[in-house]
């Protein structure tokens, strides 16, 4: 970078930048310039500041990350937060949710997990919503957090949204896209059209994918407890014919698998279902502490990760986790991986993956020239576990 006059510019320092650009080591003794919004240059400090004559700030003896992107939450529900029963199962779980009325958004609530994320990192949400909580989209950019709202249809007959009702739109800021709830809940030719409509639009599809038992078993035919309670509440449709396939072999089946597409948990996944997930470049949004939380299980990581998969941790609900810090979910999952992760591998968990996953990587997920000058503050915590 050549000399510059520019009072508006500024060198950042720090101990160390982790970029989270796959294959790229970390930067000791790093340095970034930038005018406030975009990152103009980045590298070793000692190099940058010969040819700099800005303002230089030094924030001392830390790492530097990619502002943190949450591939899946629901803010919707923030009000849950501690109100939901826990360890018992999927149905229990969503038996707790209905009786807090959880179809009511107290948005105060919205906006103090919005504030808490941020004051640890996140830049960015992956957010799943009802029509009527498309305001969510509008407190994130008024709130400088970019987003990907996703509009979630649901049901079999009725499905809510119908697709005429989902506003497929970008802003500065994020997108609202569309998304189906999941497989066993949702009728299958909505699916296919919302992510038809998704592709038309350049924006990223969200699917929940094998998260509980019950869900794998409903479409393979058995009368669990989940089929039962949709049963019970008229929430069948007429004539409900299981596929008899997996999760992963029907979405692949309904076309729904493919490098925008994002799905969620694939707790209850073969490795035939894995072997899917890579070959159609599938993107995985992992939520440990969600799953351990409603007790459903724990997904294959090791076998997911070793398959090459886009790997991404979400936070899901303040109705199933105990906060939506991406630096705890991130320790959690470390702390239980039968693998080594090097430190770069596993900042892209909650950088990069994310950012791609929800097709914002031109703007977020790495520290690199051209994009959106977002950072976190690696806790030191973190870094003892990957040192």
């Amino acid at each position: 970078m050549t000399k510059n006059k520019h009072s508006n510019l500024t060198l950042t320092r720090c101990r160390q930048i982790i970029t989270a650009i796959p294959g790229y080591p970390p930067i000791d003794n790093g340095a970034v310039i930038h005018d406030g919004a975009v990152i103009l240059d980045i590298g070793s400090y000692t190099a940058l500041k010969k040819s700099f004559s800005g303002k230089i700030t030094d924030m001392g003896d830390v790492t530097l990350v990619p502002g943190l992107v949450n591939a899946h939450c629901h803010l919707n529900l923030s009000k849950l937060k501690g109100k939901t029963r826990s360890g018992r199962g999927f149905v229990p779980w969503l038996l707790s949710m209905i009786a807090n009325d959880y179809k009511t958004t107290d948005f105060n609530a919205v906006s103090k997990s919005v504030a808490d994320a941020a004051g640890q990192g996140t830049c960015c949400f992956g957010d799943i919503l009802n029509p009527g909580d498309l305001v969510i989209g509008e407190l994130l950019g008024k709130m400088g957090i970019y987003h990907t709202c996703f509009c979630e249809a649901f049901g079999f007959l009725p499905m809510s949204p119908e697709v005429d009702d989902i506003p497929f739109e970008k802003s500065s800021m994020g997108a609202v896209a569309g998304a189906g709830h999941a497989l066993h809940t949702t009728r299958a030719d909505g699916l296919q059209a919302v992510k038809a409509e998704d592709r038309r639009h350049g924006l990223p599809f969200s699917i929940h994918m094998a998260e509980h038992e019950d869900e794998t078993g409903m479409l393979m035919g058995e009368k669990t407890g989940f089929y039962n309670l949709l049963k019970a509440n008229n929430m069948l449709g007429t004539g409900y014919l299981p596929p008899m396939k997996t999760p992963v072999e029907y979405a692949r089946d309904l076309g729904l698998l493919d490098s925008a597409t994002l799905v969620v948990h694939c707790v209850h996944v073969t490795d035939r279902d894995i072997e899917i997930l890579a070959h159609t470049g599938t993107h995985v949004c992992l939520c440990p502490r969600s799953n351990e939380y409603i007790g459903v299980g724990r997904a294959p990581w090791e076998k997911i990760l070793a398959a090459g998969i886009g790997v991404s941790l979400g936070t899901d609900s303040p109705a199933s986790n105990h906060d939506l810090n991406l630096w705890n979910e991130l320790s959690f999952f470390i702390r239980q991986l039968e693998r080594d992760l090097s430190t770069s591998e596993a900042i892209t968990l909650i950088t990069h993956n994310p950012a791609k996953a929800l097709l914002m990587g031109d703007r977020l997920g790495t520290l690199e020239k051209g994009k959106v000058w977002r950072y976190a503050v690696m806790p030191e915590k973190v870094s003892e576990l990957l040192s």
